[in-house]
């Protein structure tokens, strides 16, 4: 092949083949380093980690890399896996230089306590993630939302304030125009047009979701739209009034069931097992995540449980993530774990949003029901009205993420990052010259809500290296395409395709080609012309009614 020609030509001192058996490795490492750090809090070194790789992501093999990439006579396979490995060693050439800003937050995180009104004793940071999904009370949710500003403020934001500043000049130094071309290229995105889409669907839908949203607040929280702050956001997204149907010893079992009736498991196409880490240590970092530390063979789930339909649409995300590279058949460790991460988070909201579905949850309900026969336990089962409560909310948080992500977060990161102004032009028109207010003034309108000081002191930490935020909103929209073809090819008459082994077979055909695809080529498949809106639109208002 023309690849393993490729791979023989000289990169400075070394082949090609060798700068990629060194990545390969080193991401391997860092996976699993990352994984102890998630999971028992250990401190993170990730900066350690690009000793003595320097020369693997200089300025040199980057230039390199693209002059190859200039040859006319590349295979399109070829060619993406170059392209992969460009962005890869141009991001990393970044965190190389940056890493120690991450481990130092990261490590003051782990340190950090605070006091809350009424505690003798001080509370971990880490905690108080989940403590803020889980209070009743909104004196307190409030209490604690001010507890972390003044961590961000004093601790996490100084330190990010220069890891940005360093961010701009290193990608410039790379050969870039600025950090926004090098994270367009490594997303494999147009910013500018992503964000007017966003920005069109966040307006032609914006009367719907604010209605939609005074229905889940006054139904979950009591209390109408108006009356919310930043720190409700986490209880009413976990469906307060909906709790006791939803124990978190029921999270793996529910997960499990899933996967058996549409034909999957969790098994790796190596045969091993994925792993779960569900335990409770105070130190693991309370968001779940997958690690694909060998793809396939060696991909792990970590979760920190807590009751609620948050933690179990968390763990069937994680899920999809684990299942995706479990799967992957692919030979090229390009095509299994670098380029945009929209396709797996896009295979991993597929299962999240399940849980927005009426014929799922009446699944759920009759699972539960078993359950309880099998171990003579009485969790309670969902009624009707509750069903329509739950799909409801989980609508309200399909608009919430596609509302924070493909607007909120684009419009604020493109102005951090010190992008032209075209990027939002007929987007956001008010003032750009302080970054905390841009993020106060872009959260507030996709949020529904207005942003306290305190909120708005979290614009430091509310950031995704190199526009992650495009995969996010990509995979969302993905995501409902893939559930919408799944309904009208494998769910009959009824769209339900919960039951049907042939739907897990369809899901494998994708899995398979790891991160090769891209949006667009998946979205074809399934009969768009490209990925856009449309999906998400049609499904909110169809499970709406609407």
């Amino acid at each position: 092949m023309l690849l393993a020609t490729l791979l023989a030509c000289s990169l400075g001192a070394q082949p090609l083949s060798d700068l990629r058996a060194e990545a390969e490795a080193l991401v391997r490492i860092q996976i699993t380093l990352g994984w102890y750090a998630q999971t028992v809090g250990e401190p993170s070194i990730t900066a350690l980690t690009y000793r003595g790789h320097e020369q693997l992501f200089s300025p040199k093999s980057i230039a390199r890399v693209r002059k190859e990439l200039a040859r006319k006579d590349l295979s399109p396979g070829d060619r993406r896996r170059l392209e992969f490995f460009k962005a890869y060693l141009a991001a990393e050439a970044i965190q190389l230089r940056t890493a120690h800003f991450d481990d130092e937050a990261y490590n003051a995180e782990l340190k950090a306590t605070v006091s809350l009104p009424g505690d003798l004793k001080p509370t971990p940071y880490k905690e108080l993630e989940v403590m803020l999904q889980n209070e009743k009370d909104a004196g307190r949710r409030t209490a604690i939302e001010e507890a972390r500003a003044k961590v961000w403020k004093s601790t996490l934001n100084p330190l990010l304030a220069a890891k940005e500043a360093e961010n701009q000049r290193l990608a410039k130094v790379l050969g870039y125009r600025s950090y926004l071309q090098l994270g367009e290229e490594v997303k494999r995105v147009d910013l500018t047009r992503l964000l007017a889409e966003g920005h069109a669907f966040l307006l032609r839908t914006d009367g719907l979701f604010r209605a939609l949203l005074d229905e889940v607040s006054q139904k979950q929280l009591g209390v109408p739209a108006s009356t919310l702050h930043r720190a409700d956001i986490a209880r009413l997204r976990n469906a307060p009034k909906l709790e006791k149907y939803f124990p978190k010893e029921l999270e793996e079992p529910t997960f499990l069931w899933f996967l058996a009736n549409v034909g999957l498991d969790m098994k790796t196409v190596a045969r091993t097992n994925i792993v779960i880490d569900d335990s409770a240590n105070p130190l693991k970092e309370p968001r779940a995540a997958c690690f694909a530390v060998h793809v396939p063979d060696d991909v792990r789930i970590s979760v920190k449980p807590s009751a609620g339909i948050e933690d179990f649409a968390t763990l069937f995300h994680e899920g999809g993530h684990a299942l995706h590279f479990a799967n992957a058949t692919t030979q090229s460790f390009e095509l299994q774990q670098l380029g945009p991460n929209s396709i797996t988070e896009a295979y991993a909201e597929v299962f999240g949003k399940v849980w927005g579905d009426p014929l799922w949850l009446r699944h759920y309900r009759d699972f539960v029901r078993q359950y309880n026969g099998a171990h003579h336990t009485a969790i309670p089962l969902l009624t009707d009205a509750d069903i329509t409560d739950l799909s409801h909310l989980r609508v309200y948080n399909d608009f919430y993420y596609l509302r924070r992500y493909g607007y909120a977060k684009l419009v604020y990161e493109s102005v951090l990052h010190g992008a032209d102004a075209s990027v939002w032009k007929g987007v956001y028109a008010k003032p750009t010259g302080d970054p905390m207010e841009v993020y106060r003034n872009a959260f507030a309108e996709a949020y529904g809500i207005s942003l306290t000081d305190a909120d708005a002191l979290r614009f430091r930490t509310d950031v995704d290296p190199l526009f992650y935020a495009a995969d996010y909103a990509r995979a969302f929209l993905l995501a409902d395409v893939i559930l919408e073809g799944l309904r009208t090819r494998y769910g009959g008459t009824t769209g339900d395709w919960y039951q049907n082994p042939e739907a897990g077979n369809f899901l494998r055909s994708l899995y398979a080609e790891g991160q090769r695809e891209d949006v667009d080529e998946v979205a074809v498949k399934l009969g768009h012309a490209r990925l856009d809106y449309g999906a998400s639109e049609a499904r909110a208002r169809r499970l709406l009614g609407k």
